[in-house]
């Protein structure tokens, strides 16, 4: 049996080589394989499908195209690849609970006339080609759909591209710069897509049509971002990813222009090293970009014309409202705070209920060259006269800006002060311990000080560590390990303190052995975990597994290392892999001392099948330290979620691959070894990082892979 995973839910398919059509037992979806021949293309197919189910589209389709440079005959990578151009995501029917296609990158070419779909059919079976032709039926109606309600719209000359939300929901500081941009925009006349206005009517209907309408009539895209990882989060790279490429099919007719605050320009995406970028918190960025906005959408003056009335009231003995508003606005960009409150006064004297006129009052109060920069001032500013005129009076869009600053500046405040408030404390209780031990060294120390140097010597080197050390023994003989420890390592290696410190952790692990269950954890032995040498090694926790006969079968609850099974791609069993010499040898002697090495119980191991019929698992062998194989992994583990495993800091630092390299979502379990065979005698079975068994293995020289001891332990 050959192994893949569904395109549509990810979930494991078994079907027999030479098949190209099965039904997943996961979502029951009738879908096409792929042609595996080879464990490279495997190894591709598995992460590109990974990338694709989690919308990563572009960075699918370069896996795929690498496949087809290599197989220009798989009918289903070129299907693959039309998925990914259609931004094609598979989603829950509730009536059915099968998976329906969705599209997220609607095309004006229909699918039928698409080059790759046509290769597809080309190179299918009748089988695949029935499924295929399905599918397109289906995108192709749903891109129908799409396209009437996009025809709709009215053509965009502006779109925001940004990060709305945080990992955790909240809004995130980009969304509140993005709002200022839209309103700036607006207010200069221009149309601009920013959804978090543009798509607030569109609650519960796909939003698609009207994402593909924008980016397709808008002639000048925006990306703004103060993180790295904001600029690539999936979706905002979803929508500048496309705008790229009508970017470069326009004739020059498209501008994409990155903005930035905050944040490293050489952070920004390597797709826009071409562009040049826009430095947000730059004195006079908002004016350099509306003025480049109106070049580039061939608009001088793109506001509509003021009508008499309107006219009339904006100017009075030949003094323009707008102009003495743009002279404010100027002072407060030189800092001349005096001038901008005089023009503003100005302003108000004809047009009391002039909004701009407040904001730019409040921002001369503040000390505030930009606005945009009224999100960085120390307090909120709700109770300011001025601020709340500027929203009374500024109109929707001005007072939505404005509540988003000060909602921003008292969530910032709120986490400020409660930081404070916890170190105050801190400062309060160590104060506290110091006085009370001024005290007690004062006490001791002044019938001291009528002393001779000489006593004070001896006092000092003989005998207080000697009292000290007396105590640590105490301890030591009382079983209260822990406290000994820190006696004796206070005593900077008085007498034999260091090897009694050795002995303690000895001890104090092994006291640990007499009450161990199934499901318990155990700290026993030391290896660098959290990748900082100078600390030393750290304790390895066990996870107890099975208690027999007076011995523990434990497994180290984290990955500790990362290694390949053997260390040529060579056909190999487990009694001949150097990961067993490795376990047996260098982890063995680095872990345990010779105290706790006798305890380690010399077990034998048996090897176990592959599920493929004539693959030789080797011989039995006698081992000190294992690694589990398939049949013993799915007797101890009763769950998928049960044989999660995270790496140390350290198996990180050497390799170690986890989810969260490849998926949006942050996955840091990994994949880790079996001792069984593989599909052949060169791979060996693992467990893959979201906790499945991949019967069909790794090649044994793959160096990503993880390693998670076991052993016994003699109890008595």
């Amino acid at each position: 049996m050959a192994m893949f995973r569904c395109k549509m839910c990810g979930g494991t398919i078994e079907f027999v080589p030479g098949t190209s059509v099965c039904v997943c037992d996961y979502c029951g979806t009738k879908q096409t394989l792929p042609r595996l021949d080879g464990d490279r293309k495997a190894n591709l197919y598995d992460r590109a499908d990974h990338f694709r189910r989690n919308n990563d589209f572009d960075k699918a389709a370069a896996i795929y195209e690498q496949i087809l440079a290599e197989d220009k005959t798989d009918a289903e990578t070129y299907w693959l690849l039309v998925l990914c151009r259609y931004g094609v995501e598979y989603v829950e029917d509730p009536a059915t609970h099968k998976r329906v296609p969705t599209v997220n990158r609607a095309q004006y070419t229909s699918i039928f006339d698409d080059a790759d779909y046509r290769s597809a059919l080309q190179y299918a079976d009748a089988q695949q080609r029935a499924v295929y032709e399905a599918e397109a039926a289906a995108i192709n109606e749903i891109q129908k759909g799409i396209l009437a309600v996009s025809q709709n719209e009215e053509p965009f000359d502006v779109f925001i591209c940004y990060k709305e939300t945080d990992a955790q929901g909240r809004r995130t500081p980009d969304s509140v710069l993005a709002a200022d941009l839209y309103h700036q925009l607006t207010n200069e006349g221009f149309k601009v897509f920013f959804s978090r206005i543009t798509l607030e009517d569109k609650l519960g209907t796909a939003y698609e049509p009207y994402i593909f309408a924008a980016l397709n009539s808008a002639k000048v895209m925006v990306v703004l971002g103060t993180k790295q990882e904001y600029f690539n989060a999936v979706w905002v790279k979803n929508e500048w990813s496309r705008y790229l490429a009508l970017v470069k099919q326009s004739d020059g007719k498209k501008t994409l222009i990155p903005a930035y605050r905050d944040m490293d320009p050489y952070d920004l995406p390597e797709e826009f090293a071409h562009l040049q970028a826009q430095d947000m918190s730059k004195l006079g960025f908002m004016q350099d970009l509306i003025r480049g906005v109106k070049k580039l959408t061939a608009k001088d003056d793109p506001r509509p014309a003021a009508s008499k009335e309107t006219a009339a009231k904006g100017s009075a003995g030949g003094v323009n409202v707008e102009s003495l508003l743009k002279r404010a606005f100027l002072f407060l960009e030189d800092g001349d705070w005096d001038s901008a409150d005089e023009y503003a006064e100005k302003v108000l004297d004809q047009d009391p209920e002039n909004g701009k006129a407040y904001l730019a009052k409040l921002m001369a109060e503040l000390r505030v060259c930009r606005q945009n920069d009224l999100i960085n001032c120390e307090q909120p500013f709700d109770d300011n006269p001025n601020y709340r005129k500027a929203v009374r009076f500024g109109g929707d869009q001005l007072s939505s800006v404005l509540t988003g600053y000060t909602a921003h500046i008292k969530e910032r405040n709120k986490a400020d002060r409660l930081e404070r408030e916890r170190q105050k404390k801190q400062k309060r209780v160590a104060a506290k311990k110091a006085a009370k031990k001024r005290i007690k060294i004062a006490a001791i120390v002044t019938p001291i000080i009528v002393a001779s140097i000489a006593v004070v010597v001896v006092l000092t080197t003989v005998i207080v560590p000697n009292v000290k050390y007396s105590t640590a023994v105490e301890l030591y003989n009382a079983g209260k390990y822990d406290e000994a420890i820190t006696a004796f390592k206070a005593l900077n290696g008085f007498k034999d303190s260091s090897e009694k410190v050795s002995k303690c952790l000895f001890l104090k692990q092994n006291a640990g052995l007499t009450k161990l269950t199934t499901g318990l954890t155990l700290k026993y032995g030391f290896y660098e975990q959290d990748n900082n040498t100078s600390n030393g090694k750290e304790e390895i926790e066990w996870k107890v597994l099975a208690v027999e006969d007076n011995k523990a079968l434990v497994i180290s609850k984290y990955a500790l290392d990362c290694k390949p099974y053997n260390s040529t791609f060579a056909a190999t069993t487990w009694e001949k892999s150097t990961l067993r010499t490795w376990l047996n040898e260098t982890f063995y002697n680095t872990a345990f001392g010779a105290d706790q090495q006798k305890t380690i119980v010399s077990s034998i191991v048996t090897p176990d099948k592959n599920y493929v019929k004539g693959i030789s698992p080797g011989n039995n062998t006698t081992d000190m330290v294992f690694i589990l194989s398939t049949t013993e992994v799915k007797k101890y583990f009763n769950s998928d979620v049960s044989r999660k495993c995270a790496p140390t800091d350290y198996a990180k630092a050497q390799g170690a691959n986890t989810g969260s390299r490849d998926a949006a979502e942050d996955d840091d379990s990994c994949w880790w070894w079996l001792r069984s065979p593989g599909s052949s005698s060169d791979r060996a079975a693992l467990v893959y990082f979201d906790g499945s068994i991949f019967y069909r293995g790794h090649g044994v020289d793959y160096g990503y892979d993880t390693v998670r001891p076991a052993m016994w332990i003699d109890l008595s």
